[in-house]
C-alpha cells in the first residue's frame, strides 16, 4: 500500500512566515493605507492569501472587487520577490525539510504533495529558494481556493491523477493551528513541526510534534 505525504510550505518547509508578513503589511499599507504591524494572523477563520486578502478588507469596510485581489496578489509577489534577492536570510528552509522532502519522493512507497495558503507565484519563490521545485509535484494553493480544507483536498486529488494511486492512507506536515484545524476536519493525521518552539500544536492536543526535519529515522517511524 502506498502512502501520500503532503506539506505545507511556510513554517512546514521554509522558515518564511516573517517574510510574509513583512510583505502583507507592506502591501496593504501601499495600496489601501491599512496597518497590519501588529495584527494576530491566527484570529483569522481563513488562513490563507486569498482568505486572509478579503477578510481584511471586509474588516475594513471595502467593498471586494476581483481586481483588487488580483491587485494584492501582484503586489505581495512583487515585494515577495525583492526581499528574495534583497534578504536571502529571509527563505531559509526548516532545518533538514529539503533532504527530507527528496528522500520521501524518492521512496518506493510513499508519493509526496505540497498544500499551502500561500498564492502559487508566492509559494513558488519560497521553495525555489531551498531547492524544491514545486512543478514537479501535486501543489494547490491560494489561487483558486479560498479555504485550507479546499486546498489540501485539491492537493490529495491532484496526488491521485498523477501517480494514478487511489491513497487512503494520508499524512500531513504543517505548524500551524489551522493544520491542526485543517487535518480533523478532513480526517487526516497531522504531523506538526514546531521550528521556533510555539507549542501552539502541543497546546491543543497533537502529539507527533518535531523541530525540524533532521531526525529522519523518528519521523519515518510515525510515518
Amino acid at each position: 500500500m502506498k502512502k501520500l505525504v503532503i506539506f505545507d510550505i511556510d513554517g512546514t518547509l521554509t522558515d518564511t512566515k516573517k517574510v510574509d508578513e513583512l510583505c502583507f503589511v507592506k502591501t496593504f499599507r501601499e495600496l489601501f493605507d491599512i496597518d497590519l504591524t501588529n495584527i494576530d494572523w491566527s484570529a483569522f477563520t481563513t488562513v490563507t492569501d486569498t482568505g486572509l486578502t478579503r477578510d481584511v478588507l471586509l474588516q475594513q469596510n471595502k467593498i471586494i472587487y476581483e481586481r483588487d485581489l488580483q491587485h494584492v496578489q501582484d503586489t505581495f509577489h512583487q515585494h515577495l520577490t525583492t526581499s528574495q534577492k534583497e534578504n536571502p536570510d529571509l527563505f531559509n528552509e526548516v532545518t533538514g525539510s529539503s533532504n527530507f522532502f527528496h528522500y520521501l519522493s524518492q521512496h518506493p512507497d510513499i508519493e509526496v504533495g505540497i498544500a499551502t495558503g500561500s498564492w502559487e507565484k508566492s509559494g513558488i519563490v519560497k521553495l525555489d529558494a531551498i531547492g524544491i521545485q514545486a512543478e514537479n509535484y501535486p501543489y494547490s494553493n491560494s489561487d483558486r481556493f479560498i479555504t485550507r480544507e479546499e486546498i489540501v483536498a485539491d492537493a490529495i486529488q491532484q496526488a491521485k491523477n498523477t501517480y494514478q494511486y487511489n491513497f487512503t492512507d494520508i499524512t500531513y506536515f504543517g505548524d500551524g493551528i489551522w493544520d491542526y484545524k485543517t487535518c480533523k476536519n478532513l480526517g487526516i493525521p497531522l504531523i506538526g513541526i514546531d521550528h521556533h518552539n510555539t507549542e501552539v500544536l502541543a497546546e491543543v492536543g497533537v502529539k507527533n510534534i518535531f523541530q525540524d526535519f533532521n531526525n529522519y529515522k523518528s519521523i519515518i517511524e510515525v510515518l
